[in-house]
């Protein structure tokens, strides 16, 4: 999330990070457990959807240590207990919950939830149920455990499954003091005060169910609320973004346009060499290379033009001075122009005007005009 307290002109601040407490990347012990039995983590962009997956399968991951060192713990009682079936129990639910983690690593963290809840749900009640003799008093401690499958739905699955897994296990409940044959002193109390033996266990039940769904249905909320207030503030920062870059392009047009009517004026003014100087990051670069591109074209076609009026002035003062040599019967005496008359020159200069006709060549005798053509 970002500083509110942040206002335009101040350094804008760093955005901070989307990760929530229980997404921060743990270390030790916890990364290793979470590489092998959390979802991959998602990216900080994530729909919240995602990172909602993400949270029930990290939190069901946690709950999972916590699992096998339950059942690791009940192996010792397992053995020196009475129930036979109590081993192979365990030895199930410990296969069942490898399985469900793997598929928690692999994203399939609802079907991952069922696996667990029917691990934690089948230790308790095949205990009670495979009771030798029917259940005893021994046997009441064994219902407190029920409620660690409700830790685990409300950890796994969405929150309104704990109502369901507290449903069943109350029904279980009420099914095995009523149906299941019981022993001892336990028979006597279920014929005396039945009430008093099956509410506290009732109870327990769906106060533990709403406690939690009010909980996690609370850290979710919360959670949304946060992801909300990150996007409306994601957004406000695009939104100020985009009107400095509004702003920045304004500048860029004005200053165009300025540089551009600048152009026109010295163009105007007969400066053929003005260039519009914009650059590629200016938004009217493309004019402007147009621009620049046809004056170019303008410039070498006036240059084009002036050499050709030098051309035309440097022949008309060639002729010119033929013309006043010949009157005046002297050598072509002329200055070189700097053109490509000056060749004509040179071969001129060598020649002497005012001769008589008669000394001069007839061009239309037959003798000069053989002459041309074997000459040709």
């Amino acid at each position: 999330m970002y500083d509110r307290s942040w206002v335009p002109g101040d350094a804008e601040p760093a955005p901070q990070s989307r990760r929530t407490t229980s997404e921060r990347r743990p270390t030790g012990f916890l990364s290793k457990w979470y590489w092998l039995t959390s979802p991959p983590q998602p990216a900080e962009t994530a729909p919240f959807q995602e990172r909602e997956l993400f949270r029930r399968g990290r939190t069901g991951s946690q709950i999972s240590i916590v699992l096998f060192l339950l059942i690791f713990i009940s192996f010792p009682a397992a053995f020196a207990g009475s129930n036979s079936l109590l081993i192979a129990i365990l030895t199930a639910n410990l296969f069942v919950l490898c399985l469900a983690l793997l598929l928690n690593r692999l994203r399939q963290v609802n079907l991952a939830g069922i696996l667990v809840l029917l691990s934690i749900m089948t230790g308790p009640t095949m205990n009670i149920v495979t009771t030798p003799g029917g259940i005893n008093t021994s046997a009441l401690p064994i219902f407190s455990l029920l409620v660690l499958s409700l830790m685990c739905a409300v950890s796994f699955l969405p929150p309104v499954w704990v109502f369901v897994v507290a449903a069943i296990n109350a029904l279980f409940t009420l099914f095995v003091l009523t149906s299941l044959p019981s022993s001892g002193e336990l028979h006597h109390l279920l014929q005396t005060v039945f009430p008093g033996i099956a509410t506290p266990i009732l109870l327990s039940q769906f106060i533990v169910s709403i406690v939690a769904y009010i909980w996690v249905r609370g850290a979710r909320l919360a959670i949304l609320r946060a992801d909300r207030a990150e996007e409306i503030a994601a957004l406000e920062r695009r939104e100020l973004e985009r009107q400095q870059l509004e702003i920045e392009q304004k500048q860029q047009l004005d200053t165009g346009i300025q540089q551009l009517i600048q152009t026109h004026v010295e163009v105007a003014n007969g400066n053929f060499a003005a260039r519009a100087p914009l650059m590629e990051e200016n938004i009217l670069w493309q004019v402007a290379y147009s621009l620049n591109n046809l004056l170019a074209r303008l410039q070498s076609y006036q240059l084009f033009n002036v050499q050709q009026r030098r051309n035309q002035e440097a022949l008309n003062y060639l002729i010119w001075a033929v013309q006043r040599a010949k009157k005046e019967g002297e050598p072509l005496r002329m200055q070189q122009t700097g053109t490509p008359v000056d060749a004509l020159i040179i071969e001129l200069t060598s020649l002497r005007f005012g001769d008589p006709p008669a000394a001069r060549p007839n061009i239309h005798s037959p003798s000069l005009s053989r002459d041309l053509r074997d000459h040709r």
